[in-house]
This record gives structure tokens, C-alpha cells and sequence, in this order.
């Protein structure tokens, strides 16, 4: 019986087929939700159709749900066989290269007979795919880089794929009457960017119940024993690791499998001084974490930290940093509307934000150079301005304390220039300067450009500065000391992009730019409402880093924030008439 993970795979290949072929968008659109509906089900949808719950899934009608119990009687789709008559299954792989679109995939195979990734990594390699019209020889090279890098890749969880998936199946693990405690552990509690499997301590008197019991819970569709624990592999496809452990035990096995390696390492450094050792087949007797990390002299340290990057010696200190708290983020100054393309008004958009209880805001809408993204040139944004004008004036007439101010993301453009001209910038409130095309430039042509960027006077933030796709593109490969300096030379904010396929900047450069005497931006880079709700995320990767409120730019108050472009004009010797 196929798995949900391979259903949910057969929605997203009608799909893709569906757009290879030119079928009507909304009809593709409805596959692709229903594709995503179903990767992320922990419950089998064989135990779903059984129960008839299949149609009160978010995107599944009677259609689909037909198309499902096909698939889970007899392994295939009458609807994706004749699909694939029309588009070969190859070509469904092809689209999965982020240089290439569904007309260019169609074409390749129609009039080149490129039919399958071997077809075309050949055709890029021997020079063939340069000469087709439409490539030439810098997009033939960059399909070539993207087939290499797919090779190479080694594809993790993303952090808000499986974190959702840990924190449900904790709650499951919680109902089993043999366990006492439960708690997510490894890179997941640590909040890396991208994790493994997901792993689980729970504590239990009765461990071969509780192993039973959890090889029994329809999330499951294969349970197997290891030498400490039960591996799982879920019906989304996740693989997870439990381990049952005494309750008396349950301090010291969060320790150790929460942190990493290097972290667990240099704890049994100093428990070997005392005679004793972090050892699964025989854990020292701690009830919580904080009794562990005070019996070595430390103070207690947050998951986030627990990293090997010198967090131990700092907790020796009493040096620990005062981590930054979400319930202190008091705006957010990088999120799009209508104006460029974002799918709700300025209105709406700020009404969301006042409800998270957001003092003020900052719109940064696109600059006019991405044609995808219907940017703002100069008159748009001076049509923008007035009707921010406006709404302000309407929402402190309904009694709301809250300010909208003007910024834009501007494009940092190859060279290193902007997008928009000065004497615009200048019209601004703040300026979101962001890379977004020529990411695989070499290093020195990548780091002078964005060098010119941190160092133009008018550029308050740095947005998502290696413009990095979880899972999709590596970012620009940058000297980041040199980027770093610069930053806090001039007083220019680094972003933490908090959408959850960016984190970017990620946690080992945002503990180097604080270092450096930085401050950074948390934004969500929202282009809907609930886009908003994604802060979580990069408020855990600042708190990676060592971030404390007053670090972290939206905390401040808006004169604060507003006063960052003088500031950073004195520090480049400059006047505000320059």
C-alpha cells in the first residue's frame, strides 16, 4: 500500500503535468494544494478513508479523495496514467531544476528530445544546451551549477516542516497512560534551520509498554527496535527516534540528546573531573536539566545554545547573554502588499500587525527591477506615501496607537548599485536593500558587491543578505568577515529573514555580526497576513545566535529606529544634506 508521502507525491506530479501541458492554473493550483495537504497528514490516509474523513481534509473534495482511494487499492491513477502518456516521467524531474520552468521543460523535450535529468545534464555538459535558443551559454552554465548542486545535496528537514510534525506527535506521546514526560530533543529543540529526524525522549517506569504502545499509534506505518530506542517511520514520511528512559534519568538524557556532539563533549570534560559521565547505558541520577548543568557549575543553558560554540565557557562565567524574548518584538519593517506582490491591501496588512500588538510598522514593497514583482519606481511610491498618509490618519482615528511608516526593498543590482535612485531613497522612511539575482557570483565579485551596498549612506537594512533557498539554492558565496566589519562600521542592519525557507542570516553568522557590535533586524518578509506568524522562526535562529532584545532593532521604539539613517551618515562622515 502506497504511503502518504507517495500519494501526496502523485498529487504534486499531476500537477506538474498539468503546467507542462498548459492546463487552466486554478485546476493545477488545486493539485498542488492537495499534494501539500497530504504530505503533511501523520495519520495514514488508508485509517482516514477507512473512517470516511478523507473530504474534511483542508483541500480534498470528492475528486481527489477518488483519486486517493485509487492509489491506495491498486498502487496508480487512471488520471495520472494518461498524464503521464502525455509527459514522461523524466520530464516531471526536469522541473524540479530551479533554472527551468514548465514551458521551457515542454519545449526541451518537443523540439530536442531532452526527456529526463541524464538527457539534459549531457546536453549542458557537452554544449548542447547553449545552443538551443533561449539558453546560451551563462543560462546553460547555470542549469549545469543547479544539476551538480542536485547531485550533491543531501536534503534535511526544514525547520517549520518538521517542527509542527514534533510538537503534534509529542502531544500524542503524551495520551500514552505508560509515559510520564515527553520532550523533542536534537537539532529540532536546538531549532536548527534544517534537521534530520526527529527525535523524542520520553520518561517512562514501564519502557517495553511504552515502546508497544508507541509502535501501535496510527501516526506509525513501521516501527523498529534499535540498540537504544525505537526508530519510526511515520506515514509522512518523516523518520523519527524515541528513547524511553527512567523518570530518575530524565534530566541527563535531555541534556545529552538535546545538545550537540560538541556541546555533550565538553559537559563530560568537566564531569570527568567529578568522576562521572553523560553515558546512555548508565546516566547519572538527575531529575531536570538545571541539576545537571548546576552539579558541573554551570548555569543552565537554553537548548539554542547548546551548540559547541563556547556557550560552556560563558556559563562558567555567569556570562550567558539575556536571550532575546519574542513577546519584546514590537514591529516588523520588511512585508509586502498589493502594491508589488503581496496578496492583501496595506490596510489589512497593518490590521494584522496591530492585532500581534505591533507599536508601528514598515511596508517594503518591491523596487521596480524585478518585472515578477510589479515593483515600485518613484511616482508609485509617492502614490504609496499618500495613501499611508491616509491610513494613518484613519487608524488613530479608531483609537489604534500605531504608526505605518515607508521603506522599500530595493534590488542590489550585480554591481553592487541600487535599483531605485538616490533622490528616492531619500524620500523614505527606511531602505531594505536585498540581493536577489547573480547569487553565483565568485567570491570577490559577490563580496565587492554587497561591500558597495552596506556602504551606500541610504541603506538602513541588509535583507536576507545571502539570499539563500532552504533546500532550493545556496546563497552568495561572501567573504562574511569583510561584510560583517562593514556593517558595523556604517551602522547597517543585518536581516534576519524570518521566512522559514530563508533564516537568513543563519545562526553562526548572526552570533559573529553580534560579536562584531551589529544589530540586526528580525522581519518576516510577509506577503500576506499570515505570513506574520512565521517570527517565530526568526526570533529562535537570533536566539541562536546569542541575540538579547535590545541587539535586535525591533524592539526599539520608532524614533529609535528612524534615527538609524542619521546615525549612519555621521559615521560615514556625512550630513543629511550630502
Amino acid at each position: 500500500m502506497l504511503s502518504n508521502q507517495a500519494i501526496a507525491q502523485v498529487f504534486a506530479d499531476i500537477a506538474d503535468a498539468l503546467e507542462v501541458i498548459g492546463e487552466n492554473r486554478f485546476r493545477l493550483a488545486a493539485y498542488r494544494r492537495a499534494s501539500d495537504t497530504l504530505a503533511a497528514q501523520t495519520t495514514s490516509l488508508a485509517s482516514l478513508r477507512e473512517q470516511g474523513l478523507l473530504t474534511s481534509l483542508p483541500n480534498i473534495g470528492e475528486a481527489s479523495a477518488a483519486i486517493i482511494g485509487e492509489l491506495l487499492d491498486h498502487g496508480h491513477s487512471a488520471l495520472a496514467d494518461q498524464l503521464l502518456e502525455k509527459v514522461p516521467p523524466g520530464l516531471l524531474q526536469i522541473l524540479r531544476v530551479p533554472e527551468i520552468g514548465p514551458k521551457t521543460a515542454a519545449r526541451l523535450f518537443r523540439d530536442e528530445g531532452i526527456q529526463d535529468l541524464e538527457a539534459l545534464f549531457a546536453a549542458a555538459q557537452d554544449g548542447r544546451l547553449a545552443k538551443i535558443k533561449g539558453f546560451g551559454a551563462k543560462s546553460a552554465a547555470k542549469v549545469l551549477s543547479a544539476l551538480e548542486a542536485m547531485q550533491n545535496q543531501v536534503l534535511r528537514l526544514r525547520l517549520v516542516d518538521a517542527l509542527p510534525v514534533a510538537q503534534a506527535l509529542s502531544a500524542t506521546l503524551a495520551e500514552i497512560a505508560s509515559i510520564s514526560a515527553v520532550q523533542v530533543v536534537g537539532s529540532t529543540r536546538r531549532y536548527q534551520a534544517s534537521v534530520g529526524d526527529l527525535n523524542f525522549v520520553v520518561a517512562s517506569l514501564d519502557q517495553a509498554a511504552a515502546y508497544a504502545a508507541i509502535a501501535e499509534l496510527p501516526q506509525v506505518a513501521q516501527a523498529t527496535p534499535s540498540d537504544n530506542g525505537l526508530r519510526l517511520l511515520l506515514h509522512n514520511g518523516m523518520n523519527a527516534w524515541i528513547v524511553a528512559v527512567a523518570p530518575e534519568h530524565w534530566g541527563s538524557a535531555l541534556v545529552y540528546w538535546t545538545g550537540s556532539t560538541s556541546h555533550v563533549a565538553g559537559l563530560n570534560q568537566l564531569a570527568q573531573a567529578q568522576n562521572w559521565q553523560l553515558d546512555p547505558l548508565n546516566f547519572p541520577d538527575f531529575a531536570d536539566e538545571a541539576a545537571v548543568y548546576a552539579a558541573l557549575g554551570l548555569e543552565w543553558i537554553a537548548p539554542e545554545l547548546r551548540e559547541g560554540w563556547g556557550e560552556i565557557a560563558l556559563a562558567q562565567a555567569q556570562q550567558l547573554p539575556k536571550l532575546l524574548e519574542q513577546s519584546a518584538i514590537i514591529s516588523d519593517v520588511h512585508w509586502h502588499t498589493t502594491w508589488s506582490d503581496g496578496s492583501a491591501s496595506l490596510r489589512e496588512m497593518a490590521l494584522a500587525g496591530i492585532a500581534k500588538g505591533y507599536r508601528y510598522m514598515a511596508v517594503a514593497d518591491h523596487s521596480a527591477y524585478l518585472g515578477v514583482t510589479g515593483g515600485l519606481d518613484g511616482e508609485r511610491l509617492l502614490a504609496q506615501r499618500a495613501e499611508i498618509n491616509a491610513l494613518n490618519q484613519q487608524l488613530a482615528a479608531e483609537g489604534h496607537e500605531f504608526r505605518l511608516l515607508q521603506s522599500c526593498e530595493v534590488d542590489i543590482l550585480p554591481d553592487g548599485s541600487l535599483a531605485l535612485p538616490d533622490e528616492v531613497l531619500a524620500t523614505l522612511d527606511l531602505v531594505v536593500a536585498s540581493p536577489h539575482v547573480a547569487l553565483r557570483q565568485p567570491r570577490a565579485e559577490s563580496t565587492a558587491r554587497m561591500l558597495r551596498a552596506i556602504n551606500h549612506p541610504l541603506v538602513t537594512i541588509i535583507g536576507h543578505p545571502t539570499g539563500r533557498i532552504l533546500n532550493g539554492r545556496a546563497g552568495a558565496d561572501y567573504d562574511m568577515a569583510q561584510i560583517i566589519a562593514a556593517a558595523a562600521a556604517t551602522g547597517t542592519v543585518l536581516e534576519v529573514n524570518a521566512g522559514p525557507e530563508r533564516l537568513d542570516l543563519d545562526a553562526p553568522n548572526v552570533r559573529a555580526a553580534l560579536a562584531a557590535g551589529c544589530n540586526i533586524s528580525i522581519n518576516t518578509d510577509a506577503h500576506a497576513t499570515a505570513g506574520f506568524d512565521n517570527l517565530f522562526y526568526g526570533v529562535v535562529t537570533a536566539r541562536r545566535g546569542g541575540a538579547s532584545n535590545q541587539q535586535v532593532i525591533n524592539t526599539w521604539d520608532a524614533e529609535a529606529v528612524l534615527a538609524l539613517r542619521q546615525q549612519k551618515l555621521q559615521k560615514l562622515g556625512l550630513s543629511s544634506e550630502s
